[in-house]
């Protein structure tokens, strides 16, 4: 339930905060006022499309916010997204100058997508559009299953996810089959892919250590040379001079001999023995190496080979050798799959068989439950429509069996809904025979059939009354009140008869200051609501006689049952 609507420089709206409550509320005021921006505002926060136009002149952003009662559905949704907190739910909603939009839901950045999603839940905006939208036939299956409720709505939701997996799977189906030639130069193309890799007998990591060797083998030289050099220094005499070694031994017998006359030494000679040991080893290792490298001019042409190939197979399929071994096994699968492919066209038409077969009985089921549901649409609606004067009117739910009968979405059948408004009138498409006003009275018809099973706790009615007059109008405001009864409703008019079965009204005013056109809007109390009315009904508050007529039409509304 909309609690709360707070409005900021959109289009001729400066500032605006309305509070709205439970039942039947009406706005009103003159053509042109500003009733429909307030509705358009709220429309916003449900997800409609956001323009710069509506920005009011000299703002750099305009600014919608309104806080609700969020329906069980709206609080799945909110938990769903992380954005539950508590029982409240606050969205606002940011047009800026520069074409951004932005969107928060209980504090937290969101989405237009979110907003719509959640909208679905909080408010239905019903408007001229929407009863037009009567007209066409492919929206009268949605309302009469959306009249079957929960129930209903998952037998639906079923069938046509029986019907959805089976076109998939007849696309898949006629993919495999479509174009076997193409498959089997795809066949060969991958076994030759498959057959090369494996005749290179790849190994991991094999790459880098060819490239090491290849490096040594190549500057087999430069080694040599700086380990004859290392060799060398450590353990053979230069001239007159001592062996390396000999002389770090030398070295090593005076720090013994110093540790001995001063034992804190005694770690220090330690550190420098561990030192020598290990300079003693490395002269070994680094002999040991220099003598078994040994030149093999044989080994580098075959490093280079094994290189150039590698080289040739990281062109085709991979940077690394790791790289060209995952491809090879992706295309072996890929060649697995399409070796398979026909076995698997022929598993498809069993699955397609008995997928078809499972959604038959589903959409046998559907179209029972429709037909049950058509039939207390059709009684519901005709009591409806006799309370909105059309007592004669006939209103059926007429049943068209799709052609093919293969599986769709949407069931076996098109739903159309057909009118006869006059007695003695063959039943015609609502198009062919239904006016304006006759259009508005039908959709508020199935609007309150429909408030039973719908979760949507807020309706809107935006100018729904036109072509409506006389004791419709008195039927009309009467059924809008007792649709308040079940939903909160906001309904905007002009037909005072209507705004008197309100149990709120606001007033919607246009006027200039400072020479900018402002809109106000208010709640009226009942002297000002009478003075409203008065107003609606032509007359202005020092006529006494239209005044009075405005009191009366609230004491009458007051009397009318259900008040």
């Amino acid at each position: 339930m909309l609690k709360e609507l707070q409005i900021r420089d959109f289009a001729l709206i400066e500032g605006l905060e309305l509070s709205f409550y439970s039942g039947f509320s009406v706005l009103s005021g003159e053509t042109g006022a500003g009733k429909s921006i307030i509705i358009d505002a709220l429309s916003l926060l449900t997800g409609a499309r956001a323009s710069t136009e509506v920005i009011r002149s000299g703002a750099e952003c305009a600014l919608i916010s309104g806080s609700f009662a969020p329906s069980p559905g709206a609080l799945a949704l909110l938990e769903e997204w992380g954005m539950a907190d508590g029982e409240e739910l606050i969205i606002t909603r940011e047009i800026n100058i520069n074409g951004r939009s932005k969107c928060w839901i209980n504090g937290r950045l969101a989405t237009v997508n979110q907003l719509s999603a959640l909208g679905a839940y909080l408010v239905e905006i019903v408007g001229q559009h929407d009863s037009q939208g009567l007209l066409r036939p492919e929206n009268h299956v949605h309302l009469l299953d959306n009249y079957g409720g929960k129930g209903h709505l998952s037998l639906v939701e079923q069938a046509d996810r029986l019907a959805s997996a089976w076109q998939q799977l007849r696309a898949e189906q006629k993919r495999l089959q479509s174009d076997e030639r193409e498959r089997n130069r795809r066949m060969d193309l991958l076994a030759y892919q498959i057959q090369e890799i494996a005749e290179a007998k790849l190994q991991p990591g094999e790459d880098e250590l060819l490239e090491q060797e290849r490096s040594r083998l190549a500057n087999l030289d430069r080694i040599r040379q700086a380990l004859h050099y290392a060799v060398g220094l450590l353990g053979e005499a230069y001239g007159e001079g001592e062996p390396l070694l000999h002389l770090l031994s030398s070295i090593g017998s005076e720090l013994e001999r110093a540790a001995a006359l001063d034992p804190p030494l005694g770690d220090m000679s330690q550190r420098y023995a561990e030192l020598h040991i290990n300079l003693q080893e490395l002269y070994r290792d680094l002999r040991d190496y220099l003598d078994g490298l040994a030149a093999d001019p044989l080994r580098l042409n075959e490093v280079e080979e094994r290189l150039a190939l590698l080289d040739g197979l990281k062109r085709k399929y991979g940077h690394t050798v790791e790289e060209i071994l995952r491809y090879s096994e992706q295309v072996q699968e890929e060649l697995a799959a399409l070796e398979s492919a026909e076995v698997r066209a022929e598993g498809l038409e069993e699955e397609c068989r008995s997928l078809e077969a499972e959604w038959r009985l589903c959409a046998d089921k559907l179209t029972l439950s429709r037909r049950e549901l058509a039939r207390r649409l059709e009684e519901q609606i005709q009591a409806e429509l006799a309370d909105l004067a059309m007592a004669g009117t006939r209103f059926q739910v007429c049943f068209h069996q799709e052609q093919g009968g293969q599986p769709v979405p949407g069931g076996q059948e098109k739903v159309e809904f057909m009118l006869a408004a006059n007695v003695g009138e063959e039943l015609k498409p609502l198009a062919k025979v239904a006016s304006g006003g006759e259009l508005s009275r039908v959709m508020l018809a199935l609007k309150a059939a429909l408030a039973q099973a719908e979760e949507i706790p807020t309706i809107v009615f935006d100018e729904v009354d036109a072509g409506i007059g006389g004791r419709t109008a008195v039927k009309l405001g009467e059924k809008l009140r007792a649709l308040g009864q079940r939903r909160q409703v906001l309904c905007v008019t002009h037909l005072p008869v209507v705004a008197s079965f309100g149990t709120h009204h606001y007033s919607v005013q246009k006027f200039t200051r400072q020479d900018r056109t402002v809109v106000q809007a208010a709640l009226l109390g009942p002297e000002e609501r009478v003075a409203e009315l008065t107003r609606m009904l032509g007359g202005s508050a020092h006529e006494q006689v239209t005044s009075e007529h405005a009191r009366e039409l609230l004491r009458r509304s007051a009397a009318e049952p259900g008040s």
